[in-house]
């Protein structure tokens, strides 16, 4: 039994010690944050607010992850990393513990803004730290693991976070506070006793920074990530219109939301990481072809029949494509970034899936208002066709071998 346990974790040894640093803080970090979805009725109940407000003063929020995204990756080619890492934790924190107060509703929305600022900000960072440090053959794994942490600490967040509720909303948000504090103190403790170890790649001074090739000039990059924008859009859905198609369509209760997501969460903390291990192995471009097509695809199983059982298979499917995008693409900002700004592609690259909250769920629900749901999947279907045909090239240039270099090109083959 031993030797078999020793085996099946042979592949998670030997990682650099940032990558377990950020494995544990984003499980801390995340059993914490189920508060936002909490929000909403918080504003509603304690504040009667009108339904409008709102969803005005969540937009607020989501225009700050937006811009946190993009700056907190930019921000980490030029200043330590992990300092700011633990500077986004502990402004997070802080403002989890200022909305516990019964404050004016005035003061939300500065509060959520920059609430959503630390929160898009320490994505970038806390990818830039795991996966740096890395050989191209270990970052699909240490992002797998870094999902996998990220669902086990919302799979337990949202137990605890309904019991605490029944206290009253403000405790979710001081629990929230507690756990992203805690987890930027072990970050600044364990960055601390490790030293040199984890220390970044030195900054380049800003003139020198000013001469690095960036993502906004990249027109081949720019259009992965338009192509991932609508892939963002279509898996958006899974959150924002198909609890109506169920209820209207299938007339099936709340609780299979939460069925659906249980299937969703134990397949990425299941499959994850095995996928992960793989992924360079068939291929970068490949599965992200693949991962956007199920992506895609998924939705259509809802126009097959009426039932659970076709829910159960979209969330099958989508759950698969999720699984391959998420390792792969984050491989390919890190090999396109090599030599570049690096910060701000991941900042780029984050931006575009923090975006999709501004977008998809006005976009989602004029479309499924306007066409209805079984419509709207096959323009979900058609949006990832549009997404394949647009990153193929750019695919297959981008990965191809005399642009790998040596140490790279049997890893990132495109298949």
């Amino acid at each position: 039994m031993p030797t078999t346990l020793s085996r099946m974790l042979r592949p998670y040894r030997g990682l650099p010690a940032s990558v377990y640093v950020q494995i544990v803080c984003s499980f801390v970090n995340n059993v914490g944050g189920m508060s936002k979805l909490f929000l909403p009725l918080y504003l509603r109940e304690n504040y009667q607010l009108p339904y409008s407000q709102i969803g005005l003063l969540m937009a607020f929020y989501g225009m700050g992850m937006l811009a946190g995204s993009f700056k907190g990756g930019s921000l980490t080619d030029r200043f330590d990393s992990r300092k700011l890492a633990v500077m986004a934790l502990t402004l997070s924190g802080l403002c989890m513990l200022l909305l516990a107060l019964q404050l004016p509703v005035w003061l939300f929305m500065p509060l959520l803004v920059l609430s959503g600022m630390a929160d898009g900000g320490f994505k970038p960072i806390n990818q830039r730290l795991a996966l740096e440090p890395c050989t191209p053959q270990q970052r699909p794994v240490a992002q797998g693991m870094l999902r996998v942490a990220y669902n086990l600490g919302v799979a337990i967040a949202g137990i605890v976070a309904g019991f605490i509720a029944a206290w009253g909303y403000q405790w979710v948000y001081v629990a929230n506070a507690a756990c992203t504090l805690l987890g930027a103190l072990w970050m600044a403790w364990s960055y601390r006793r490790l030293g040199e170890q984890t220390r970044p790649r030195a900054a380049q001074r800003a003139e020198e920074d000013a001469d690095l090739p960036g993502p906004w000039n990249d027109r081949m990059f720019l259009r992965v990530i338009a192509s991932l924008i609508l892939v963002t859009l279509v898996f958006d859905q899974m959150y924002v219109t198909l609890g109506l198609f169920l209820r209207e369509h299938y007339q099936l209760g709340p609780q299979w939301i939460g069925y659906l997501f249980t299937i969703n969460g134990l397949m990425v903390v299941g499959l994850q990481i095995p996928i992960s291990r793989r992924i360079l192995r068939w291929g970068v471009a490949r599965c992200i072809q693949l991962g956007a097509l199920l992506t895609g695809f998924a939705f259509l199983w809802l126009n097959a029949g009426q039932g659970p059982i076709w829910a159960i298979l979209m969330t099958i499917t989508l759950t698969l494509g999720e699984l391959l995008l998420s390792p792969t693409y984050s491989q390919l900002v890190m090999h396109r970034s090599e030599g570049r700004l690096r910060g701000s592609y991941l900042g780029l690259y984050n931006a575009a899936w923090s975006g999709r909250s501004l977008i998809a769920p006005a976009l989602g629900t004029f479309l499924y208002g306007h066409v209805g749901g079984p419509a709207l999947w096959w323009l979900c279907a058609l949006a990832v066709c549009c997404s394949a045909a647009l990153q193929h090239a750019p695919l297959r240039r981008m990965l191809r071998p005399s642009e790998c270099g040596a140490s790279g090109q049997q890893a990132l083959k495109s298949g």
